[in-house]
């Protein structure tokens, strides 16, 4: 909720400062789509979330930037009655598996007229965890009932492709698809003939995002 909020007082207050002249810096805030190829660190399914995107051009060629992403994605809540500490009525438990997402590297952008189209190779850490609580608790008694039961830290890299367009009101429109691949984040149990012995086979991940959002350009 605070990143939401965050993002709208950019929108708000950034369009102000598109009077002054262009600076190096710009940065965007968008919303995320996940489409996971396969399940993988108690991923399963769609997710979608919010991030943003931070740009450094090269005041020598302002075609190449240093970028960095952050994004948080959720892929779902589930909900299930259960019993605890002999309380006669069932509670709601919640479980929620999400990721955050940081990553840097360098953004490449050709321009014709208002479109811009860039290409980004990046690399960074993907944190995936598992969040179980307790609403009730927190609601009616003000006690916190919430704890991370599994959390996974993976190197990632991924290539970004996109293009923004200029709507002549200081922000731009900004698109993007990204390819992810997440080496060691899939794991399958496989038991060996007659043996009943098991073993863990580690392979990559993939993923790909679709983001949409917009891009402010700061001015000096």
């Amino acid at each position: 909720m605070r990143f939401l909020l965050s993002c709208l007082i950019l929108l708000i207050t950034l369009p102000v400062i598109a009077q002054e002249e262009e600076g190096p810096w710009a940065v965007g805030p968008h919303f995320a789509f996940s489409i996971p190829s396969s399940d993988f660190a108690n991923v399963s399914g769609t997710g979608e979330g919010l991030g943003g995107k931070l740009l450094y051009r090269l005041p020598s060629n302002p075609a190449i930037a240093a970028r960095a992403d952050l994004t948080y994605l959720s892929y779902g809540e589930k909900r299930q009655d259960q019993y605890l500490g002999g309380d006669p009525y069932p509670y709601l438990v919640t479980t929620r598996n999400e990721s955050f997402q940081l990553t840097i590297g360098g953004n490449f952008t050709k321009q014709f007229g208002r479109w811009s189209f860039y290409l980004a190779p990046m690399g960074g850490l993907y944190i995936y965890r598992t969040v179980v609580s307790v609403p009730e608790l927190y609601y009616y008694y003000n006690i916190p009932a919430s704890e991370t039961t599994e959390s996974y830290t993976k190197l990632g890299y991924n290539i970004n492709a996109g293009f923004m367009v200029d709507i002549n009101l200081g922000p731009h429109l900004d698109f993007s698809v990204k390819y992810q691949r997440i080496p060691g984040a899939l794991e399958t149990t496989v038991e060996t003939d007659g043996g009943g012995q098991e073993f863990t086979i580690e392979s990559d991940a993939e993923d790909f995002v679709v983001s949409l959002g917009v891009v402010f350009f700061l001015k000096q």
